[in-house]
Protein backbone atom coordinates (compact mmCIF):
# COMPACT_ATOMS: atom_id res chain seq x y z
CA UNK A 1 0.00 0.00 0.00
CA UNK A 2 1.14 3.26 -1.26
CA UNK A 3 0.16 7.07 -1.69
CA UNK A 4 -1.13 7.24 -5.05
CA UNK A 5 -3.36 3.75 -4.59
CA UNK A 6 -6.63 3.86 -5.62
CA UNK A 7 -8.96 1.84 -2.76
CA UNK A 8 -12.55 0.87 -4.39
CA UNK A 9 -12.39 3.08 -7.40
CA UNK A 10 -12.93 6.59 -5.20
CA UNK A 11 -10.53 6.87 -2.50
CA UNK A 12 -6.81 8.27 -3.40
CA UNK A 13 -4.50 7.94 -0.69
CA UNK A 14 -2.20 10.93 -0.48
CA UNK A 15 -0.16 10.91 2.42
CA UNK A 16 0.33 8.75 6.21
CA UNK A 17 -1.16 10.18 8.89
CA UNK A 18 -0.38 7.75 11.23
CA UNK A 19 0.70 3.96 11.62
CA UNK A 20 0.92 1.36 14.36
CA UNK A 21 -0.49 -1.80 15.53
CA UNK A 22 -3.98 -0.87 14.35
CA UNK A 23 -2.34 -0.35 11.12
CA UNK A 24 -1.79 2.73 9.15
CA UNK A 25 -4.47 6.07 9.02
CA UNK A 26 -4.22 7.93 5.40
CA UNK A 27 -5.15 11.26 4.69
CA UNK A 28 -7.05 10.60 1.25
CA UNK A 29 -9.10 12.22 -1.25
CA UNK A 30 -12.99 10.47 -2.32
CA UNK A 31 -13.39 11.19 -6.29
CA UNK A 32 -16.88 10.52 -5.82
CA UNK A 33 -17.94 13.50 -3.85
CA UNK A 34 -14.94 15.54 -3.87
CA UNK A 35 -13.78 15.70 -0.34
CA UNK A 36 -10.43 15.16 1.82
CA UNK A 37 -11.01 11.87 3.99
CA UNK A 38 -8.88 9.58 6.44
CA UNK A 39 -8.54 6.05 5.68
CA UNK A 40 -7.66 3.74 7.80
CA UNK A 41 -5.79 0.35 6.09
CA UNK A 42 -4.94 -2.68 7.64
CA UNK A 43 -3.24 -5.59 5.95
CA UNK A 44 -4.98 -9.17 6.34
CA UNK A 45 -1.39 -10.88 6.28
CA UNK A 46 -3.11 -14.06 4.42
CA UNK A 47 -5.27 -14.68 7.55
CA UNK A 48 -8.67 -15.94 7.20
CA UNK A 49 -11.52 -13.31 7.57
CA UNK A 50 -8.10 -10.76 8.66
CA UNK A 51 -7.14 -11.86 12.14
CA UNK A 52 -8.73 -9.83 15.25
CA UNK A 53 -7.65 -6.30 13.97
CA UNK A 54 -10.01 -6.39 11.80
CA UNK A 55 -12.22 -8.12 13.63
CA UNK A 56 -11.56 -4.75 15.63
CA UNK A 57 -12.17 -2.52 12.45
CA UNK A 58 -15.53 -4.05 11.43
CA UNK A 59 -16.24 -4.04 15.37
CA UNK A 60 -15.48 0.51 15.24
CA UNK A 61 -18.79 0.48 12.19
CA UNK A 62 -20.95 -1.49 13.38
CA UNK A 63 -20.44 0.65 16.86
CA UNK A 64 -20.06 4.43 14.84
CA UNK A 65 -22.47 3.49 12.00
CA UNK A 66 -25.95 4.01 14.50
CA UNK A 67 -24.34 7.13 16.09
CA UNK A 68 -24.55 11.05 15.06
CA UNK A 69 -22.75 12.98 17.51
CA UNK A 70 -20.70 16.24 16.87
CA UNK A 71 -18.41 14.67 19.46
CA UNK A 72 -17.90 11.33 18.09
CA UNK A 73 -15.74 10.86 14.57
CA UNK A 74 -18.01 10.51 11.45
CA UNK A 75 -17.61 7.06 9.39
CA UNK A 76 -18.25 7.17 5.86
CA UNK A 77 -17.80 3.78 4.53
CA UNK A 78 -15.73 0.44 4.75
CA UNK A 79 -14.22 -2.43 2.52
CA UNK A 80 -11.72 -4.29 1.15
CA UNK A 81 -9.14 -4.10 -2.10
CA UNK A 82 -6.14 -5.82 -3.08
CA UNK A 83 -3.18 -3.69 -3.51
CA UNK A 84 0.42 -5.36 -3.95
CA UNK A 85 -0.79 -8.71 -3.87
CA UNK A 86 -1.97 -8.73 -0.68
CA UNK A 87 -6.10 -7.89 0.89
CA UNK A 88 -6.72 -5.14 2.88
CA UNK A 89 -9.36 -3.90 4.59
CA UNK A 90 -10.55 -0.11 4.74
CA UNK A 91 -12.39 2.10 6.68
CA UNK A 92 -13.65 5.70 5.65
CA UNK A 93 -13.70 8.24 8.35
CA UNK A 94 -13.74 12.16 8.23
CA UNK A 95 -10.56 13.95 8.16
CA UNK A 96 -9.91 15.53 11.31
CA UNK A 97 -6.85 18.06 11.66
CA UNK A 98 -5.66 18.62 15.16
CA UNK A 99 -3.71 17.53 17.84
CA UNK A 100 -4.92 14.76 20.11
CA UNK A 101 -5.57 15.69 23.80
CA UNK A 102 -2.48 13.74 24.85
CA UNK A 103 -0.38 16.12 22.66
CA UNK A 104 -2.00 19.40 24.13
CA UNK A 105 -1.44 17.86 28.15
CA UNK A 106 2.60 16.79 27.23
CA UNK A 107 3.04 20.93 25.83
CA UNK A 108 1.17 22.23 29.10
CA UNK A 109 -1.38 22.57 31.15
CA UNK A 110 -4.14 24.09 29.59
CA UNK A 111 -6.24 26.79 31.37
CA UNK A 112 -9.16 25.42 33.67
CA UNK A 113 -12.04 26.47 31.64
CA UNK A 114 -10.91 25.06 28.75
CA UNK A 115 -10.30 22.20 30.10
CA UNK A 116 -13.98 22.01 31.82
CA UNK A 117 -15.36 23.12 28.34
CA UNK A 118 -13.64 19.85 26.71
CA UNK A 119 -14.44 18.02 29.63
CA UNK A 120 -18.59 18.57 28.90
CA UNK A 121 -17.45 17.76 25.19
CA UNK A 122 -16.16 14.34 26.17
CA UNK A 123 -19.09 13.63 28.88
CA UNK A 124 -21.41 14.68 25.77
CA UNK A 125 -19.79 12.03 23.03
CA UNK A 126 -19.64 9.60 25.69
CA UNK A 127 -23.37 10.26 26.54
CA UNK A 128 -24.62 9.67 22.60
CA UNK A 129 -22.64 5.88 23.20
CA UNK A 130 -23.92 5.18 26.29
CA UNK A 131 -27.59 6.01 24.98
CA UNK A 132 -26.67 3.96 22.07
CA UNK A 133 -26.15 1.33 24.18
CA UNK A 134 -22.18 0.87 23.41
CA UNK A 135 -19.27 1.39 26.08
CA UNK A 136 -16.26 2.75 24.44
CA UNK A 137 -13.98 0.75 26.95
CA UNK A 138 -10.79 2.63 25.72
CA UNK A 139 -10.89 6.32 27.22
CA UNK A 140 -7.65 8.09 27.09
CA UNK A 141 -6.31 11.16 26.15
CA UNK A 142 -4.92 9.74 22.69
CA UNK A 143 -8.07 8.62 21.48
CA UNK A 144 -9.43 12.57 21.94
CA UNK A 145 -8.52 14.56 19.08
CA UNK A 146 -9.28 18.39 19.55
CA UNK A 147 -10.29 20.59 16.10
CA UNK A 148 -11.38 23.40 14.64
CA UNK A 149 -10.45 26.74 15.07
CA UNK A 150 -8.58 27.19 18.48
CA UNK A 151 -9.06 23.79 18.96
CA UNK A 152 -12.24 24.03 20.57
CA UNK A 153 -14.31 20.74 19.37
CA UNK A 154 -13.66 17.29 20.89
CA UNK A 155 -13.63 14.40 18.71
CA UNK A 156 -13.91 10.94 20.50
CA UNK A 157 -11.98 8.52 18.64
CA UNK A 158 -11.13 4.79 18.07
CA UNK A 159 -14.37 2.67 19.03
CA UNK A 160 -12.34 -0.68 17.83
CA UNK A 161 -12.94 -2.43 21.33
CA UNK A 162 -16.29 -0.94 22.23
CA UNK A 163 -18.73 -3.10 24.03
CA UNK A 164 -22.17 -3.35 23.18
CA UNK A 165 -24.53 -3.81 25.87
CA UNK A 166 -22.53 -6.32 28.64
CA UNK A 167 -22.33 -8.72 25.38
CA UNK A 168 -18.80 -10.20 25.52
CA UNK A 169 -17.10 -10.61 21.76
CA UNK A 170 -14.72 -12.27 19.76
CA UNK A 171 -11.95 -9.40 21.34
CA UNK A 172 -13.13 -10.29 24.87
CA UNK A 173 -12.92 -14.09 26.68
CA UNK A 174 -13.69 -15.06 30.26
CA UNK A 175 -11.17 -13.21 32.89
CA UNK A 176 -9.08 -11.27 30.02
CA UNK A 177 -8.35 -7.60 30.47
CA UNK A 178 -8.66 -5.28 27.76
CA UNK A 179 -7.81 -1.49 27.59
CA UNK A 180 -5.31 1.04 28.42
CA UNK A 181 -3.64 0.73 31.80
CA UNK A 182 -3.35 3.93 32.77
CA UNK A 183 -7.17 4.28 32.74
CA UNK A 184 -8.90 1.11 33.18
CA UNK A 185 -11.42 0.92 36.08
CA UNK A 186 -10.44 -1.82 39.44
CA UNK A 187 -13.88 -4.07 37.79
CA UNK A 188 -11.95 -3.96 34.43
CA UNK A 189 -8.75 -5.39 35.59
CA UNK A 190 -10.72 -8.37 37.49
CA UNK A 191 -12.04 -9.35 33.89
CA UNK A 192 -15.70 -7.78 34.06
CA UNK A 193 -17.51 -6.31 31.27
CA UNK A 194 -17.27 -2.56 30.64
CA UNK A 195 -20.21 -0.44 31.94
CA UNK A 196 -20.94 3.12 32.04
CA UNK A 197 -19.18 3.42 34.77
CA UNK A 198 -16.17 1.85 34.07
CA UNK A 199 -15.99 4.28 30.83
CA UNK A 200 -16.46 6.81 33.50
CA UNK A 201 -13.90 5.74 36.06
CA UNK A 202 -11.75 6.06 32.52
CA UNK A 203 -12.88 9.29 32.20
CA UNK A 204 -11.92 10.58 35.97
CA UNK A 205 -8.54 9.60 34.90
CA UNK A 206 -8.38 11.77 31.80
CA UNK A 207 -9.87 14.64 33.50
CA UNK A 208 -7.17 14.42 37.02
CA UNK A 209 -4.22 14.48 33.29
CA UNK A 210 -6.38 17.61 31.90
CA UNK A 211 -6.33 19.36 35.11
CA UNK A 212 -3.15 18.76 36.91
CA UNK A 213 -0.76 17.70 34.21
CA UNK A 214 -0.34 14.71 36.40
CA UNK A 215 -2.08 10.91 36.69
CA UNK A 216 -3.69 9.63 39.28
CA UNK A 217 -1.65 6.75 39.28
CA UNK A 218 2.31 7.14 37.81
CA UNK A 219 3.23 3.25 38.54
CA UNK A 220 5.58 2.18 35.36
CA UNK A 221 4.64 -1.44 35.58
CA UNK A 222 1.73 -3.31 33.98
CA UNK A 223 1.63 -4.96 37.60
CA UNK A 224 2.07 -1.91 39.51
CA UNK A 225 -0.84 -0.06 37.70
CA UNK A 226 -2.99 -3.04 38.32
CA UNK A 227 -2.25 -2.86 42.21
CA UNK A 228 -2.60 1.24 42.14
CA UNK A 229 -6.35 1.35 40.32
CA UNK A 230 -7.51 -2.18 42.35
CA UNK A 231 -6.40 -0.86 45.81
CA UNK A 232 -4.85 2.72 46.00
CA UNK A 233 -6.87 5.76 46.43
CA UNK A 234 -5.22 8.64 44.28
CA UNK A 235 -4.00 11.80 45.55
CA UNK A 236 -6.31 14.42 45.95
CA UNK A 237 -5.75 16.67 42.96
CA UNK A 238 -4.59 19.66 43.81
CA UNK A 239 -4.87 22.82 42.88
CA UNK A 240 -8.54 22.79 41.80
CA UNK A 241 -11.31 24.79 43.45
CA UNK A 242 -12.91 21.87 45.88
CA UNK A 243 -15.89 20.18 44.53
CA UNK A 244 -14.10 20.20 41.23
CA UNK A 245 -11.56 17.75 43.12
CA UNK A 246 -14.48 16.18 44.84
CA UNK A 247 -15.88 15.21 41.45
CA UNK A 248 -12.67 13.83 39.96
CA UNK A 249 -12.35 11.75 43.43
CA UNK A 250 -16.05 9.89 42.75
CA UNK A 251 -15.49 9.19 39.15
CA UNK A 252 -12.25 7.02 40.64
CA UNK A 253 -14.20 5.17 43.29
CA UNK A 254 -13.03 1.41 43.40
CA UNK A 255 -16.45 0.84 44.01
CA UNK A 256 -18.49 0.94 40.50
CA UNK A 257 -21.76 2.44 42.69
CA UNK A 258 -20.07 5.43 44.52
CA UNK A 259 -19.12 6.83 41.21
CA UNK A 260 -21.99 9.09 39.56
CA UNK A 261 -24.49 7.75 37.55
CA UNK A 262 -24.38 8.75 33.68
CA UNK A 263 -22.27 10.88 31.75
CA UNK A 264 -24.66 13.69 32.22
CA UNK A 265 -24.76 14.27 35.38
CA UNK A 266 -20.60 14.58 35.02
CA UNK A 267 -21.66 17.11 32.46
CA UNK A 268 -23.11 18.97 34.82
CA UNK A 269 -21.17 18.88 37.42
CA UNK A 270 -18.49 20.31 35.26
CA UNK A 271 -20.67 23.12 33.56
CA UNK A 272 -21.17 24.20 37.25
CA UNK A 273 -17.59 24.11 37.68
CA UNK A 274 -17.36 26.36 34.87
CA UNK A 275 -20.11 28.45 36.08
CA UNK A 276 -18.39 29.07 39.13
CA UNK A 277 -15.22 30.44 37.07
CA UNK A 278 -17.48 33.25 34.86
CA UNK A 279 -18.78 34.21 38.15
CA UNK A 280 -15.36 34.91 39.37
CA UNK A 281 -14.92 37.87 36.58
CA UNK A 282 -18.25 39.15 37.79
CA UNK A 283 -17.58 39.53 41.32
CA UNK A 284 -14.13 41.15 40.83
CA UNK A 285 -15.85 43.35 38.50
CA UNK A 286 -18.03 44.38 41.46
CA UNK A 287 -15.07 44.55 43.70
CA UNK A 288 -13.06 46.64 41.08
CA UNK A 289 -17.12 49.22 40.74
CA UNK A 290 -16.99 49.53 44.67
CA UNK A 291 -13.79 51.02 44.43
CA UNK A 292 -14.66 53.27 41.59
CA UNK A 293 -17.50 54.07 43.67
CA UNK A 294 -15.73 55.35 46.79
CA UNK A 295 -15.36 52.13 49.02
CA UNK A 296 -12.10 51.41 48.36
CA UNK A 297 -11.58 49.82 51.71
CA UNK A 298 -14.41 47.41 50.91
CA UNK A 299 -13.07 46.59 47.38
CA UNK A 300 -9.83 45.26 49.49
CA UNK A 301 -11.48 42.82 51.29
CA UNK A 302 -13.35 41.25 48.16
CA UNK A 303 -10.20 41.16 46.10
CA UNK A 304 -8.08 39.52 48.82
CA UNK A 305 -10.73 36.65 49.10
CA UNK A 306 -10.90 36.52 45.08
CA UNK A 307 -7.20 36.04 43.71
CA UNK A 308 -6.79 32.66 45.26
CA UNK A 309 -9.67 31.56 43.56
CA UNK A 310 -8.20 33.02 40.56
CA UNK A 311 -5.05 31.68 40.68
CA UNK A 312 -6.90 27.79 41.36
CA UNK A 313 -9.08 28.50 38.09
CA UNK A 314 -6.69 30.26 36.06
CA UNK A 315 -2.74 30.14 37.01
CA UNK A 316 -0.72 32.03 39.51
CA UNK A 317 0.84 34.01 36.58
CA UNK A 318 -2.11 33.87 34.45
CA UNK A 319 -2.87 37.19 32.83
CA UNK A 320 -6.76 37.45 34.76
CA UNK A 321 -5.41 36.49 38.06
CA UNK A 322 -2.51 39.13 37.55
CA UNK A 323 -4.98 41.52 36.15
CA UNK A 324 -6.82 40.95 39.36
CA UNK A 325 -3.79 41.37 41.84
CA UNK A 326 -3.53 44.89 39.66
CA UNK A 327 -7.02 45.71 40.68
CA UNK A 328 -6.28 45.42 44.43
CA UNK A 329 -3.43 48.21 44.22
CA UNK A 330 -5.41 50.07 42.75
CA UNK A 331 -7.75 49.65 45.72
CA UNK A 332 -5.03 49.94 47.98
CA UNK A 333 -4.44 53.48 47.01
CA UNK A 334 -7.94 54.68 46.45
CA UNK A 335 -8.21 53.76 50.31
CA UNK A 336 -4.68 55.27 51.13
CA UNK A 337 -2.04 52.71 51.74
CA UNK A 338 -0.03 53.66 49.61
CA UNK A 339 2.83 51.86 50.63
CA UNK A 340 1.10 48.87 50.03
CA UNK A 341 -0.32 49.51 46.66
CA UNK A 342 3.72 50.59 46.00
CA UNK A 343 4.62 47.12 47.20
CA UNK A 344 2.25 45.45 45.51
CA UNK A 345 2.92 46.47 42.27
CA UNK A 346 6.87 46.67 42.61
CA UNK A 347 6.53 42.60 42.63
CA UNK A 348 3.36 42.43 40.25
CA UNK A 349 5.84 44.22 37.59
CA UNK A 350 8.13 41.54 36.96
CA UNK A 351 5.13 38.38 36.75
CA UNK A 352 3.28 41.03 34.49
CA UNK A 353 6.40 41.51 31.90
CA UNK A 354 6.56 37.80 32.43
CA UNK A 355 2.99 36.79 31.72
CA UNK A 356 1.79 39.09 29.44
CA UNK A 357 4.95 41.15 27.47
CA UNK A 358 6.75 44.74 28.23
CA UNK A 359 4.61 46.58 25.66
CA UNK A 360 1.00 45.10 27.56
CA UNK A 361 -1.76 47.83 28.64
CA UNK A 362 -1.30 46.01 32.14
CA UNK A 363 2.15 46.25 31.98
CA UNK A 364 2.40 49.67 30.91
CA UNK A 365 -0.12 50.79 33.63
CA UNK A 366 1.74 48.95 36.13
CA UNK A 367 4.83 51.36 35.32
CA UNK A 368 2.87 54.44 35.06
CA UNK A 369 1.58 53.68 38.82
CA UNK A 370 4.66 52.55 40.04
CA UNK A 371 6.17 55.89 38.89
CA UNK A 372 3.99 58.46 40.13
CA UNK A 373 3.35 56.51 43.55
CA UNK A 374 5.84 57.17 46.53
CA UNK A 375 8.47 54.33 47.42
CA UNK A 376 7.84 53.57 51.01
CA UNK A 377 11.13 54.56 53.21
CA UNK A 378 11.23 51.96 54.86
CA UNK A 379 11.42 49.41 51.45
CA UNK A 380 8.94 46.59 50.85
CA UNK A 381 8.52 43.35 52.47
CA UNK A 382 9.24 40.26 50.12
CA UNK A 383 6.77 38.01 49.09
CA UNK A 384 3.56 39.87 48.95
CA UNK A 385 2.18 37.71 46.47
CA UNK A 386 3.07 34.68 47.06
CA UNK A 387 0.17 34.21 50.35
CA UNK A 388 -2.12 36.04 48.14
CA UNK A 389 -1.29 33.44 44.96
CA UNK A 390 -1.20 30.28 47.31
CA UNK A 391 2.60 29.64 45.52
CA UNK A 392 5.51 31.96 43.88
CA UNK A 393 4.99 33.56 40.59
CA UNK A 394 7.67 32.76 38.70
CA UNK A 395 9.26 35.87 36.89
CA UNK A 396 12.79 36.37 34.90
CA UNK A 397 14.38 38.34 37.82
CA UNK A 398 13.31 40.80 40.05
CA UNK A 399 12.86 44.62 39.26
CA UNK A 400 14.21 46.98 42.04
CA UNK A 401 11.81 49.76 42.81
CA UNK A 402 12.12 50.27 46.51
CA UNK A 403 15.31 52.14 46.37
CA UNK A 404 17.04 49.65 48.68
Amino acid sequence: MRAGTVLGGRYLLIGELGRGGFGVVWEAYDHRVGRQVAVKTLRHHGVAGGGTDVIRLRREVEVLAPLSHPNIVVVLDVGEADADGERFSYLVMELLNGPTLAAVIAAGRPDLPRALDWGQQLCRALGAAHAGRVIHRDVKPENIMLVGPDHAVVKVLDFGIAQIDDNRDGLTTEGSVIGSARYLAPERWRGEPGTVRSDLYAVGCVLYELFTGGRPFTSTSQVGLMTQHLDEPPPRPAGLPAGLADLVLELLAKDPADRPTDAEEVRRRLAAAADGIRALRRRADDAWQAAADGRAAQAVVRLRALIPEFALAFGPADGRTLRTCHDLAVSLERAGDLGQAYCLLAELLPAGVAALGEEHPDVRDIRHRLDRLPRPAAGCPADLLAPLLGRPVPHPGAVNRTGS
